[in-house]
């Protein structure tokens, strides 16, 4: 079973490759200009570009260039949603990164506020018990 799948895999990739090959193929022939239109005028410019090679060579340019940024933004996106999968996002981006023991001792830092917001909990309602009791024997001084 794993010899055909790979054999079918195989011949799916190579198709793959030939459609590739065919569209870019396609997009080379179909971005080379036809038909120029002559200016009355012309400058600098417009005699550089009256040439069908220039042209055709600064319309793959902007057609690469498109692509460049297309597949750069889809790695951007599929590699920080990665990252926040792994819960790397707040600890490394880019080149900038925490170290681990900058994390471990801020963990122990709010881990020990944490112990000391407890205990403070703890304190004011002892304190809160005591005071409910004074003021119950007072209560009962005043009655007696």
């Amino acid at each position: 079973m794993s010899a055909i799948f790979r054999a079918v895999r195989r011949i799916v990739g190579w198709a793959a490759f030939a459609v590739a090959v065919a569209a870019v193929a396609l997009l080379v022939k179909g971005l080379y200009p036809a038909d120029l239109p002559q200016s009355p005028n012309p400058d600098f410019v417009d005699n550089v570009f009256a040439n069908r090679g220039v042209l055709w060579a600064a319309r793959l340019l902007l057609v690469s260039a498109a692509g460049v940024l297309a597949f750069g933004g889809i790695f951007i996106v599929v590699s920080i949603a990665i990252r926040m999968r792994n819960g790397e996002w707040l600890r490394r981006a880019g080149p900038f990164e925490v170290s681990e023991a900058s994390v471990s001792e801020a963990e122990g830092e709010a881990e020990y506020w944490r112990r000391a917001a407890q205990a403070t909990d703890e304190d004011s309602e002892n304190l809160r018990e005591r005071l409910d009791r004074y003021e119950e024997l007072l209560d009962d001084l005043e009655v007696r």
